[in-house]
């Protein structure tokens, strides 16, 4: 019977996990950069900005009628 062939590349279950580490990492870091990023651009509410009435306004303003 023959043996089957086995390709051995010198890469153990170790280095698959440091890459699947570092890309997670990398990731990661992308995610944090793209949230600053929106968050630092983000513009502050004002008064006029904000025109939605509340819920609890609307339900109080009809019980009181």
């Amino acid at each position: 019977m023959r043996k089957a062939s086995m390709v051995n590349t010198g890469n153990g279950p170790g280095t698959a996990i440091a890459v699947l580490m570092v890309g997670l990492m990398a990731i990661g870091v992308v995610f944090v950069l793209l949230g600053g990023a929106l968050y630092l651009n983000e513009e502050p509410l004002t008064k006029h900005q904000l025109s939605i009435v509340p819920a609890r306004a609307v339900g109080t303003a009809e019980t009181s009628r």
